[in-house]
């Protein structure tokens, strides 16, 4: 029998998975959509994708520090996070925005597809990514 503290991890796994996935399935299609030259003005977004940026910046730093890194893991880590965040709010804002602009080039092929399948693959690694980070963030033993 499957219990409601199993069905709740399931849940959260499965909602992770599926999230994870379309935003980095939207950050792909942003790449495609700048890399075509029609999404133009990108800047005059640049404020909301800075929001993004500190979100994340905050969200990890008081995530990393409730996990008992240390002060100077804390702090280099969150950077790292926030300029990945950064980069996949920006993208995944310009991707959704092409695919608003050009729905017909973004559902009408395979593509989209094949970048879901990438964002799958993207979560993977970002899931074992979080699960060890400690041991990137140690110093080696010998």
């Amino acid at each position: 029998m499957v219990t409601l503290w199993r069905r709740e991890i399931a849940r959260r796994t499965v909602g992770f998975v599926l999230g994870s996935s379309v935003v980095l399935t939207a950050s792909f299609v942003g790449v495609l959509g700048l890399a075509s030259g029609e999404l133009t003005d990108s800047l005059s977004r640049l404020p909301f994708y800075s929001l993004g940026l500190a979100v994340v910046f905050v969200t990890a730093i008081v995530g990393l520090i409730r996990y008992d890194a240390d002060g100077i893991t804390a702090m280099l880590g969150a950077i790292g996070i926030a300029i990945v965040g950064f980069v996949l709010v920006a993208l995944t804002g310009e991707g959704l925005l092409y695919a608003l602009r050009f729905p017909g080039r973004v559902f009408g092929s395979q593509l989209l597809l094949y970048f879901f399948a990438a964002g799958l693959i993207g979560t993977g690694l970002g899931y074992w990514l979080l699960s060890f980070w400690r041991e990137f963030a140690s110093e080696p033993e010998g």
